[in-house]
């Protein structure tokens, strides 16, 4: 009896070239039609490419492309841009720049825009009969070396579509295009506008927050401040938090004492238990946690420990312990929290190693609160409302002001409604 041999690899791979494309989890904007169309021009003479006119051209689903060159020392760029609302910026999605090298006209790599964020994209390199691949995912390397078996130059002049699918076996598509959960996200947008509408009326304070009864007082001690009271970054978190949980508390807050509980068995060492009274490296930590115990509690979910609003298990990342993430991971860490689990807002700790006074030692201290509420747009793309110290600001700001930081991030329920806490001075 003869056995009936296995496909030759040529042969699948045609076969795999060849099959229909399933639906994408989310499509990557085409300019497959004005590619197409400067196909001659692209691969041809180098002299032929840099000459080319500059054209915004349309496509048959009424789409434009704004096709160009760009000359360095050293290399010839070939850009085709997808239009966002009046402009063509480079990182809009779907878009693509080819390099090439000035010297001998040959190819260096093709930079394909897959979300409209400069940190998310791919790169293709040719080699030989096939092309690799690395793809960056806001800023971060998520896949490296990824084979593909198409020549790059029939690569420029095909649907990205395919490159999508050629790599599935390799890259979590279905996480790095993931486009938000509807509902979820518009939830999430009324909250943040009513947080907006709100921070007015705040005023800042070295050392205030609102108690159970809505009075400004010093987290230090408890004693009522004076009649401007104010918030602050730790007393602002508490605001936010206190905002999902007042309703399911009868208009009560949290309570300040229950918030300064240090959770000495879970973190710290021996040297920083030394000084937790003198310099109390953990306070935004412990404070943190325990806001997301107090909301979890005021939710009915069952009692599982400080950590377990903890964002600990990320793709791609590595959770250092109470320590959490580089600044410059933030926006990843945030985007596959969220798509991960859709509905939740974010208190990020944020914490360096400091020097203390002349012969203390230097101590990770957790010493500065921000909240951020990440959300997918209407159309997809990834957006995150930060709010820190009783004002909003953004990623780029804190990120500037925070540069070689960690950030400790617990994950809280945001559903339900928020409501402003009530206030007033004594």
């Amino acid at each position: 009896m003869r056995i009936p041999c296995s496909p030759s690899l040529p042969a699948l791979l045609a076969a795999l070239l060849l099959a229909p494309l399933p639906d994408l989890p989310a499509q990557v904007p085409e300019n497959l039609e004005v590619r197409e169309r400067y196909r001659e021009v692209v691969l041809g003479s180098l002299r032929e490419n840099a000459s080319a006119t500059t054209a915004v051209l349309s496509q048959a689903d009424g789409s434009r492309v704004q096709f160009r060159t760009e000359r360095s020392e050293n290399a010839l760029y070939t850009l085709f841009l997808n239009q966002e609302d009046e402009a063509f910026p480079i990182d809009s999605s779907g878009s693509w720049v080819i390099k090439r090298s000035t010297e001998d006209g040959g190819f260096v790599q093709a930079k394909v825009f897959f979300r409209s964020d400069p940190g998310c994209f791919v790169r293709l390199f040719p080699m030989g009969g096939r092309t690799q691949m690395e793809v960056f995912l806001f800023g971060v390397p998520v896949a490296r070396r990824a084979q593909l078996p198409m020549t790059f130059g029939s690569l420029l002049t095909s649907p990205f579509a395919r490159v999508v699918e050629l790599t599935r076996p390799l890259v979590r598509w279905e996480l790095l295009l993931w486009r938000g959960a509807q509902e979820a996200d518009r939830h999430q947008g009324e909250v943040i506008q009513r947080i907006r509408s709100a921070l007015g009326g705040l005023r800042e304070a070295d050392d205030g927050a609102l108690d159970e009864e809505g009075r400004y007082v010093r987290i230090a001690d408890g004693s009522l401040q004076g009649p401007a009271g104010g918030l602050n970054c730790s007393g602002f978190a508490k605001w936010v938090v206190d905002g999902f949980y007042g309703p399911l508390a009868g208009g009560r807050n949290t309570a300040t004492a229950e918030l300064k509980r240090r959770h000495l068995e879970l973190r710290g060492n021996r040297w920083s238990q030394g000084y937790e009274q003198a310099r109390d490296p953990y306070f935004g930590l412990d404070w943190a946690r325990n806001l997301a115990s107090a909301l979890g509690r005021a939710y009915g979910e069952a009692e599982s420990g400080p950590e377990s609003s903890d964002v600990r298990h990320l793709e791609y990342l590595e959770y250092r312990e109470d320590v959490g993430y580089p600044m410059e991971e933030l926006e990843l860490a945030l985007f596959l929290a969220a798509a991960r689990e859709p509905g939740g807002f974010y208190l990020g700790s944020l914490n360096r190693e400091m020097a203390g006074l002349p012969g203390q030692p230097v101590l990770r201290q957790h010493y500065h609160l921000a909240v951020f509420l990440p959300y997918f747009t209407a159309g997809g793309e990834f957006q995150v409302a930060v709010f820190d110290l009783n004002r909003e600001s953004s990623l780029e700001d804190i990120r500037r002001r925070f540069a070689g930081h960690f950030v400790h991030l617990q994950r809280l329920s945001a559903r339900g409604q928020w409501v402003a806490p009530k206030s007033f001075a004594r």
